[in-house]
């Protein structure tokens, strides 16, 4: 089958699906951000590849049209599988080129529609004609139901996934010494984007407060983002340089190492989906720290994890203290965690219910 996948991100989620597609079909991944297109994608065997910046960088749909357009005409998919709604779901939409399996990342759906009208209706259109919608949360789809009118058939629901034979508990001895920290610390990973609708400032201003007077804690973070000099800045600020490390975006591969590092993993994000960090920290036996939007209790409760709304800096630190206070929680809730995703976050079992997704709207 050929794949023609188009992307505005071409991060680590568009890499997960690349991967595996390539090993199965013909695909070409069509990216309209150019500089943005991580390593490991251009590292993926028989993956084709083209990267053009848009003009108008985060509206293709106004520039890249006719190059969408030609795009298809030459390579004739099968599918035209579109992530990111309003971005390049709109080129598929506006050409009307079929079939077409339109795939909301969350502020897509979530947030940003509801903000700018124009959003809204170009996601109108792309909902109202696209072949079929996958999301990965039960929320995201009744929003699309809800906002959009679309028959639940036509929505289909599967978390991604994630490699379970590389994110699993395997909290070795050395698994510290690379990062140098030491066995007694109690530490704490965030690895979300650097970026408003993250929280980043809620988490800064929790773990300062937390951290007074305990010098065995640390907070890793493993990202980058638009928002790294701010937090930089209040490192230096509150004199947290040997309690915060910035670690920056590692790739995929070395992930499960530095999460087996942590004890307890942090989300403070005003919105998501299903995070596939989370999923990645539930598989490495982590305790759960998370705001309770609603994709998220999905996979997380007072069973397996700690609940705290968005932008409540006290039940941020709370949830750290309960943590802190009780070690034994984090171990039931890391052997719950881990079960969990072996249950319902395995990539390889998930994914074929992509396949079938294309076989139903082929045969339509």
């Amino acid at each position: 089958m050929k794949i023609l996948y188009v992307s505005a991100k071409g991060g680590i989620h568009d890499y997960r699906f690349l991967k595996k597609l390539s090993c199965n079909h013909d695909v070409l991944l069509l990216h309209y951000s150019a500089d943005e297109l991580i390593p490991e994608i251009s590292g993926i065997e028989g993956l084709k590849i083209i990267s053009k910046k848009a003009l108008f960088r985060s509206f293709p749909l106004f520039s890249e049209l006719f190059h969408f357009k030609k795009t298809v005409k030459e390579f004739k998919p099968d599918i035209i599988h579109t992530g990111y709604v309003w971005q390049v779901g709109a080129l598929a939409a506006y050409t009307g080129v079929h079939p077409h399996l339109s795939m909301p990342w969350g502020s897509d759906i979530l947030i940003e529609p509801d903000k700018k009208y124009i959003l809204k209706k170009i996601v109108s259109k792309v909902m109202r004609t696209c072949d079929h919608v996958q999301c990965d949360a039960e929320y995201v789809k009744a929003k699309i139901i809800k906002d959009y009118g679309l028959p639940e058939n036509k929505v289909t629901v599967f978390p991604w996934g994630i490699d379970l034979t590389l994110f699993k508990n395997e909290k070795t001895p050395g698994c510290r010494s690379k990062l140098n920290i030491t066995p007694d610390k109690f530490v704490f990973i965030f690895n979300r984007y650097l970026e408003e609708i993250y929280g980043v400032e809620f988490l800064l201003d929790a773990f300062n407060q937390f951290a007074k007077n305990k010098e065995e804690v640390v907070l890793l973070i493993v990202s980058d983002g638009s928002l790294k000099g701010k937090a930089l800045s209040f490192i230096k600020q509150h004199g947290l340089e040997k309690k915060i490390r910035m670690v920056g975006r590692v790739p995929n591969t070395q992930l499960p190492a530095i999460l087996n590092c942590a004890d307890v993993y942090v989300s403070t994000s005003l919105s998501d989906g299903t995070s596939l960090s989370l999923l990645e920290a539930l598989a490495c036996g982590l305790g759960i720290i998370v705001t309770d939007v609603p994709a998220i209790k999905e996979w997380v409760s007072d069973d397996n994890g700690i609940l705290v709304h968005i932008k409540d800096t006290a039940q941020i630190v709370a949830a750290m203290e309960k943590y802190y206070a009780n070690r034994a929680l984090i171990k039931l809730h890391g052997e719950r965690n881990i079960q969990i995703a072996k249950n319902r976050a395995d990539w390889d079992k998930n994914y074929e219910k992509l396949n079938g997704i294309y076989e139903k709207i082929l045969r339509k």
